[in-house]
């Protein structure tokens, strides 16, 4: 395994070489990866589906964690541009390789198709048919996931999001740190699995939960007959938090916040923090 000090040089240069990298190559790698996260989120809720009644919800916690970072290994094998981890853009401008306005723009570039690939896989999986099984309870719970996700406070929301990506980013990096298979596997879904057993916020995975949690919403509304109430009664949440599950909640009151936190958890938490701690030590390598 790398020390700290090379492997705050390994995340510098890899992700200098991301930034740089052809437009469309961008693009389509950041497609890739909001779509790796959203199969991430896929796969949780059918490792987790009546786990949490039939035992107990740390448990369900627990193993929806360790599945859910299937979706970041995706991302990091096949070298997808993922917007939490791509922050860590942020050492490579400090080291004065990349400019600041180039970070900005590959930073909204990632963003931007990520949402795209998140929200292309939750419109397919919806057609699969799939939340459908177990008598509609994975669609129910994306409903009441993304209620609850459209309902937070600002704060709330920012907060969870920091906590977030101090593990994602520290995922990455000891992903990078590792020099065998295996050893970035388990960096990788120890951490992941922390951040999503403890419920703090990714803003790539909130752009597909929230979206299927929208469809769902569409689904379910027209079988009530646009009974709210009965709505509300079957995805078990309130009426209010219903009524908040919109486009315009999803920006404001979930991607804003919790983006804004992702930047602050990963660049200055982990990227700013591990280069200045480290930086003496990376001239002298």
């Amino acid at each position: 395994m790398l020390s700290p000090a090379e492997a705050a040089k390994a995340v510098s240069g890899g992700s200098g070489h991301k930034a740089n990298m052809p437009m469309l190559s961008i693009i389509f790698l950041s497609i890739m990866a909001g779509g790796s996260i959203a199969m991430g989120d896929i796969f949780w809720a059918h490792a987790t589906v009546g786990v949490a009644k039939a035992t107990a919800p740390g448990i369900a916690n627990f193993l929806g964690g360790i599945a859910f970072s299937a979706g970041l290994m995706m991302v990091v094998f096949f070298g997808g541009h993922l917007f939490t981890s791509s922050l860590l853009t942020g050492v490579t401008t400090m080291e004065h390789k990349l400019p600041l306005s180039k970070m900005a723009i590959y930073w909204i570039i990632v963003w931007v198709f990520n949402f795209v690939g998140s929200v292309l896989i939750a419109y397919m999986y919806y057609r699969t048919n799939l939340p459908l099984k177990y008598d509609g309870e994975i669609l129910k719970h994306f409903m009441a996931l993304g209620a609850g996700k459209t309902s937070l406070a600002f704060d709330e929301a920012f907060i969870r999001a920091i906590f977030c990506n101090v593990f994602v980013c520290m995922a990455v990096w000891t992903a990078i740190a590792a020099k065998d298979t295996a050893g970035k596997i388990l960096g990788i879904a120890f951490l992941i699995g922390a951040f999503v057993a403890s419920g703090y916020e990714h803003c790539v995975a909130n752009m597909f939960i929230i979206t299927e949690g929208l469809l769902a919403k569409a689904h379910y509304l027209a079988e009530v007959g646009g009974n709210i109430e009965a709505l509300s009664h079957l995805a078990h949440v309130s009426v209010d938090k219903i009524n908040n599950l919109t486009i315009e909640a999803m920006l404001v009151k979930n991607l804003i916040p919790v983006t804004l936190g992702n930047i602050v958890g990963g660049l200055f938490f982990v990227g700013i923090i591990g280069f200045m701690s480290h930086k003496v030590d990376m001239k002298n390598d």
